[in-house]
């Protein structure tokens, strides 16, 4: 469904991603982990075009895609077929829930009026917040203003969905929520690429798990693999530093 090779990237004399490649199949919840700087947020803006590749391909629904060599059509031919959900929700301050929605729908993708506000109102009664539609942003906590991002990208029925720290800007007491939601969507067979530290969701809802440090795939795998059996000493010295539930068995860090 969704095929990444050899993408680059340099800010400057930086180079935050070397030769990375992900694969991703239809219904896929592929979680990418690592330490701040490692360059996991800055790969999947590469997918998406929100930073432009300095190198790389790009296979999505089985037609081919230079990173580096990006028409306008390209680009929205790529975003049509993929929907961003920003760490910092990135909604429209000036927009109710459901107009913010709509945007996308009515203004990027040509849906009919009447029929974009039905797929609106069915997006925000999945993520439970039907009866939020009419609130601005300003009237909505942190957890609903990403559910409602998570409603944008819902609504667009995009082929893969790419999730940036989707909870990282959020207080303690509302991850749960957004949480749920994520873990409905693949409950559903949603295809997603999330970049995260919630291990607890990438342990028990993702099937593939990538671990990156210093702009490279250090490993992959299943999260069987990657958080019981990690064979790279980088990843071992990560999830040592980063896991606290008593029930990971430390004998596989050995």
């Amino acid at each position: 469904m969704l095929e990444a090779k050899h993408i680059s990237k340099t800010f400057g004399d930086r180079q935050v991603l070397v030769d990375v490649n992900l694969q991703v199949k239809q219904g896929d919840v592929v979680v990418i982990l690592g330490p701040s700087g490692s360059g996991k947020t800055t790969f999947l803006r590469c997918l998406n075009h929100l930073e432009k590749a300095d190198g790389g391909q790009l296979t999505i629904s089985g037609k081919d895609y230079s990173l580096d060599k990006l028409s306008k059509k390209d680009i929205l031919d790529i975003r049509k077929k993929t929907a961003f959900v920003f760490q910092h929700y990135n909604l429209f301050a000036n927009k109710t829930a459901i107009e913010n929605i709509l945007e996308g729908l009515v203004i990027a993708r040509k849906v009919p009026k009447s029929e974009a506000q039905q797929i609106a109102e069915e997006a925000l009664k999945k993520v439970g917040l039907l009866d939020f539609k009419d609130y601005y942003p300003s009237q909505l906590s942190g957890g609903q203003q990403q559910r409602i991002g998570l409603a944008r990208a819902i609504a667009v029925k995009p082929e893969v969905i790419l999730l940036d720290e989707p909870t990282s800007a959020l207080d303690p007491e509302l991850v749960g929520d957004v949480l749920d939601v994520m873990k409905q969507l693949a409950n559903e067979g949603t295809t997603m690429v999330v970049v995260t530290h919630e291990m607890g969701f990438a342990r028990d809802v993702a099937n593939h798990v990538v671990f990156m440090d210093g702009g490279h795939v250090i490993e992959e795998g299943s999260p069987k693999d990657i958080f019981y059996r990690p064979k790279e000493k980088r990843t071992q010295q990560f999830l040592a530093r980063i896991l606290s539930d008593a029930s990971y068995d430390l004998e596989y860090m050995i």
